[in-house]
């Protein structure tokens, strides 16, 4: 479902998603010039907010394009908040910028929908949409990323597929598992357990985990791990350094 966007000060749509009735309010506002503090560059920029309301709900699912992503598990809330600042560098590209949400089960997925994004002369996309969204921390989270970081703190587990960007997960109590990362740096700290399926190349560090730290394939870039509560197994790392310390159960490292 995507937002219904006006050019009114305070515009306002009402929607129902998900497994039962869910009220959705989307308040969009409109800049009409750039927002320096956030980037310099942009043509133009759109503020969005959200708040859905997650009866029925246990997990939330957000396949973002390009554009940052933060986020954050909050203990005792009861709505899905959604911030976001969408950036344009090309005339006609901020109207095809939005966010879609949908509930399927108990899941509830929030879209980013983008023009088809490339680079400018100078190296810049086109357009992009930073989000920042909070939900509740007894949720699980799921995550499908093209371009930009990716923040992820204190919700009961997570899954992330990332392809271009930083991946920055911090206490969060259950598995944390990165299916694939194409490049960018991985940091993880006090979580509950770590699974890196692929990593294609940058950097992987992981510190005070409860319990296994878990690496299938990795490309280049070096691994740590510190303060390891259960084993810390390497399947396949092409090249980079391996290091760890503090690790309490077994450690397999092979090179290949």
């Amino acid at each position: 479902m995507a937002i219904v966007e006006r050019t009114a000060r305070t515009p306002t749509a009402r929607s129902l998603i998900g497994p039962s009735a869910l009220a959705l309010c989307a308040t969009v506002s409109l800049a009409a010039t750039a927002n320096a503090d956030w980037n310099e560059d942009c043509l133009e920029t759109k503020e969005i907010s959200e708040e859905i309301t997650l009866e029925g709900f246990r997990d939330i699912a957000v396949d973002a394009g390009a554009g940052s992503l933060t986020v954050i598990g909050r203990p005792g809330l009861t709505t899905a908040q959604i911030r976001g600042l969408a950036c344009s560098r090309r005339d006609g590209d901020l109207d095809r910028i939005s966010l879609e949400s949908r509930g399927d089960g108990t899941t509830l997925t929030l879209r980013t929908v983008l023009p088809p994004v490339v680079r400018t002369r100078i190296g810049n996309l086109n357009a992009k949409l930073d989000l920042v969204v909070e939900m509740p921390s007894a949720f699980t989270l799921r995550v499908v990323d093209t371009t930009g970081s990716v923040k992820v703190s204190h919700v009961a587990s997570v899954e992330i597929d990332d392809d271009t960007g930083s991946i920055q997960i911090q206490d969060v109590p259950g598995l944390v598992h990165v299916v694939s990362d194409t490049s960018g740096s991985i940091e993880i700290l006090r979580v509950g357990s770590v699974r890196i399926d692929e990593d294609s190349s940058g950097s992987i560090r992981a510190s005070a985990v409860v319990g296994d730290v878990y690496v299938g394939r990795d490309e280049s870039g070096s691994i740590s791990a510190d303060d390891v509560g259960g084993s810390f197994t390497v399947v396949s790392n092409a090249s980079g350094s391996v290091r760890y310390n503090n690790v309490a159960g077994d450690v397999r490292v092979d090179r290949k």
